[in-house]
Parts: C-alpha cells; sequence; structure tokens
C-alpha cells in the first residue's frame, strides 16, 4: 500500500440516502464522461469499500485492502475484501479515462496534485459549490474542513449528486452532495487538467471495450504493462509463490508457456476445474486462464480462496477438456477434521448477513483442514446454539462450528488473532514484535514505506529471502520475509523466532 494507510478514516456517523440512480448530467469533457460513465459502473458492479484498495504500487484498479487501525471494528476484514476505498476509486475512473495514472495517493495528495487545478477553495461552508462544478471533478472533505486534515474525495455527477466509495463494510454508492458537505466538512474541490472542450453526455457502448462502463474490471492495464489493450485483459489476481509455471492446459503434464519467477500480478479471464494439484500442503483442482500468457496456472499459487467469486467461470469456447488425470471434483484437500450435514455453507465471513457471501456448499461430509477458530456471529442450527466458527484455507471461508464434528470448540485448533485473521493459503503464521514497525516496498531500509504495525501483530508470511543487512533492537540480520496481506517486506529482526525462520520457504 501507499501513504494512503495513514489517512484518517472517514467518520461513521452518516445521514446520507443512497440514491438508485448514477449518471451524468450536464455537459462535461469527453474524458469526465467516461471517467463518471466507469464511476457509475462499479457503482452498479456494488464494488465494496476496502481500506486502501486501489493503492498497489505499480497497478490501478481494484485491489485487496489493509487493517484501518482506527477502526478496527469495522476494517479487520478488509485484507479480504478486494476492492477500492475513496481515493482509490476516483483515481482509478480518471485513469481509465485519461489512459494515465493522473491522481496517484491519498486524498490529499490529490487536491494538491499537479495534474489538477482548484475550481473551489472552502471559503463558504459549501453554500452554492454546485455554481462552481462540472461533472467528473472531485470534491474534498474533512471533520474539519481545513485541507491538512482532508480525509475523503467524491467523484461529482452533476445535478447537485456524486458517487463514492464511503466506508469499510459498505458499496459504493450515490449520494446528494449537500448531505455530504454539511456541518463544515467541505474544503474545495478540483478539476483535472488537459480535458477536451465540453460536450453534452456521450453514449458509451461495450463494442469499445476501452470505454465499456457494464464490464468495468476487465481490460484494466498496469502502468507499462504495454499498450494495444494486451495487459490486463482480465481480472487481476495477485500470486505468492516463485517459479510457477503456466501450462498449456490445466494440468501438469501440459507444455509450459512460461515460468512466473516471482509474485506478481496477473490478469484472470476465466476459471475451470482441471488437474489436482498439491502443494504446500493444499490440494486444489482449480485452474485459472490468463489470456496475456496464453496458459493456465492453478489456483493455488493465486492469492485468495481456491475459487474465486469474481471470477467467471469458463464457458462454451473457452473451457479446455485437456484436465488430466486428477479429479474433476472441486476442492479436493482433506484433514484432520470432518464435517457433517449436507448442503453447509463456507462463507467469506464468519457471519449469515449481508456482508458475507457463500463461496461454496459442501454437499455431504467432507474432511477439511482448519487453521484457526474464533468467536463471532451466533448461529443456532441443527438444535444447537455456538458462536464459535473456523477458518478453512483450502476453500478460502468461514465454516459455523455447528457444523464440524467435535465440541463446540475445536480441540487442537488455534484461535485466530484478536482481529479474526486468519493465515491465507500459501503462508505461514508469524508474530511480530515491538511498536511502530516498518513494513517496507522491498527488503530495504531506503524502499519506500507501506506501513507501520503500532503493536505486536499476528501476520501471514509467504517466503523469506536474503537482503540488506539491518541492524536494531541489539541484532543484525540479513534476512526479510514477505508479508502479502500488507504487500510488504518486514525485517526477520521484528518477527518472532530464530533470525531464518523455520517452516517458511525462501523466495
Amino acid at each position: 500500500m501507499t501513504a494512503v494507510l495513514v489517512v484518517p478514516a472517514v467518520a461513521r456517523a452518516d445521514n446520507a440516502q443512497p440514491l438508485n440512480q448514477c449518471q451524468i448530467a450536464g455537459p462535461a469533457s469527453p474524458q469526465a464522461q467516461t471517467a463518471v460513465a466507469f464511476a457509475c459502473a462499479a457503482w452498479r458492479a456494488r464494488t465494496p469499500y476496502t481500506w486502501g484498495g486501489g493503492h498497489n504500487p505499480g497497478y490501478v484498479g481494484p485491489t485487496y485492502g489493509s487493517v484501518d487501525w482506527s477502526d478496527v471494528q469495522h476494517s479487520w476484514r478488509d485484507p479480504w475484501i478486494k476492492g477500492l476505498d475513496c481515493s482509490g476509486f476516483v483515481r482509478w475512473a480518471w485513469y481509465r479515462a485519461m489512459n494515465r495514472d493522473v491522481l496517484p495517493g491519498t486524498a490529499l495528495d490529490q487536491y494538491r496534485s499537479s495534474n489538477a487545478f482548484q475550481v473551489y477553495p472552502a471559503h463558504n461552508g459549501g453554500s452554492g459549490i454546485e455554481g462552481y462544478l462540472l461533472a467528473g471533478d472531485l470534491v474534498f472533505t474533512s471533520g474539519n474542513g481545513s485541507v491538512a486534515d482532508i480525509s475523503h474525495v467524491m467523484l461529482y455527477l452533476g445535478d447537485g449528486k456524486v458517487v463514492e466509495e464511503w466506508q469499510s463494510g459498505e458499496v459504493a454508492r450515490v449520494t446528494t452532495l449537500a448531505s455530504r458537505t454539511t456541518d463544515g466538512r467541505l474544503v474545495g474541490a478540483v478539476r483535472v487538467r488537459n480535458q477536451g472542450a465540453l460536450e453534452q453526455p456521450g453514449n458509451y457502448s461495450a463494442a469499445n471495450p476501452a470505454i465499456d462502463p457494464n464490464n468495468p474490471f476487465a481490460y484494466v492495464l498496469a502502468p507499462g504493462a504495454g499498450g494495444g489493450g494486451g495487459g490486463g485483459n482480465g481480472i487481476p489476481e495477485r500470486m505468492w509463490a516463485t517459479d510457477v509455471n503456466v501450462r498449456l492446459h490445466p494440468n501438469r503434464s501440459a507444455n509450459v508457456v512460461t515460468s512466473l519467477p516471482s509474485p506478481t500480478m496477473v490478469y484472470v479471464r476465466c476459471q475451470q476445474h482441471g488437474e489436482s494439484v498439491t502443494d504446500e500442503g493444499y490440494t486444489n483442482d482449480a485452474w485459472s486462464y490468463l489470456p496475456d500468457l496464453g496458459g493456465w496456472i492453478s489456483n493455488i499459487y493465486l492469492q485468495g480462496p481456491a475459487w474465486f467469486s469474481d471470477v467467471p467461470q469458463c464457458g462454451t469456447g473457452e473451457t479446455d477438456s485437456s484436465v488430466g488425470s486428477g479429479s474433476s471434483a472441486p476442492n479436493g484437500a482433506g484433514g484432520p477434521n470432518r464435517t457433517w450435514g449436507t448442503d453447509v455453507a463456507v462463507r467469506s465471513t464468519p457471519y449469515t448477513d449481508s456482508t458475507s457471501t457463500v463461496l461454496t456448499r459442501l454437499t455431504g461430509p467432507t474432511a477439511v483442514q482448519l487453521s484457526c477458530q474464533k468467536h463471532a456471529q451466533t448461529v443456532t442450527a441443527e438444535g444447537y446454539t455456538n458462536d464459535a466458527w473456523s477458518y478453512l484455507p483450502q476453500y478460502g471461508g468461514w465454516i459455523s462450528n455447528i457444523y464440524l464434528q467435535g465440541d463446540a470448540w475445536i480441540a487442537g485448533i488455534p484461535s485466530c488473532d484478536g482481529k479474526g485473521t486468519p493465515t491465507p493459503a500459501g503462508t505461514r503464521p508469524g508474530q511480530t514484535w515491538g511498536t511502530d514497525v516498518a513494513l517496507r516496498v522491498d527488503p530495504s531500509t531506503s524502499s519506500g514505506l507501506v506501513t507501520r504495525l503500532s503493536t505486536p501483530t499476528a501476520v501471514a508470511i509467504s517466503c523469506q529471502k536474503h537482503a540488506q543487512s539491518v541492524t536494531a533492537e541489539g541484532y543484525t540480520n540479513d534476512a526479510w520475509s514477505y508479508l502479502p496481506q500488507y504487500s510488504g517486506w518486514i525485517s526477520n529482526i521484528y518477527l518472532q523466532g530464530d533470525a531464518w525462520l523455520a517452516g517458511v520457504p525462501a523466495c
């Protein structure tokens, strides 16, 4: 993540009423019309807010977020939610409009950006601001109305309405500008530079995928990925492993198209069941097709659940029948624990409410692996009541302990940490120590700061490597570990254990 991680959270107290229509109003430049079209497409797709989403280095688009330590109660799930925060949302919309990254950084960075100019510096508490604005302009607020404390940005639609990503646990919404600039919160507004002449709103159709508002997350290009629409032809997912083979068919005996030497972002068009693969203690038969590379990768090597909820299943003309000798049954990984019952839901969060989606259903009793358990929503089912849930890494989701054979709290399964954070597939659990510990973009103290861990924290470690030698806290060590939840590196000095961590593979 970038410096967006230090931006204060938007106050959760909110009286704005969501509106049920997202459309541009009034004349705007072609670029502003495109930015609004994509912002409204993300609104129609119910794109979730996730803190820090849209700010991964070298990539513009929806990403997994991070925990906002000023609002842990609501944001602890954000590392497992792919979406955008407020500044990531407007950054992405204008990236699609300008074909370059014109609004990187935090909301404050965007307000001060050399790629924008002020059209309404705050001076009268917000009265009559609509008279200064055009669709596509960015409107900024803070708790006290001061520039230094800017904490939120919205995209203006025209006709007194805005579209925004506004807080953890919610999705993009449209509401009135007036409701968001009360109580002296308005700071000002800016307009992106180098736009064309004003025109009446045009019609954008799926015939031109570069500006297709109905498919907002396809054709997302990472900066430097190449022109011509080749890079990013699909939904972005991030790898965690090294030296991963991309194969011509979804099986291990197929020819290798290319090998990816290090964790990177890849673009996925669709997924299907292929040959069952076992690696790093997990088994999965799901494979994803990478159109940019012309081949298939086992989902074991992609961060996230065994089967991605945001990636479509390969349809007619896309399915590859060369599945090898593996089973075609999904999620064949077994484990020392066992479910009971039929049609048992595995959920994205340990809740049954609207914030949780069903990732898969276990049609019958199934052997499963459990990484940890925690107390969450109380559930009553099958004549039992229990608030304990367990995390199943091979499915990337949670199951109520009611449906696990054994006691209400499963003996021998550790508790998830205080934030309810499980250990994702392909990683090892770890624990930091100390305060104000820096996570870096690269394994070097001179590289960019991703975030700081203010207190000892349970973390997931994907791999470690020898890099810059660091002396701190009376120790010297050149080992660094990669933490995929934060997309950053930490010196092993600040991880509990030996200088080189047992059980963690080399990057």
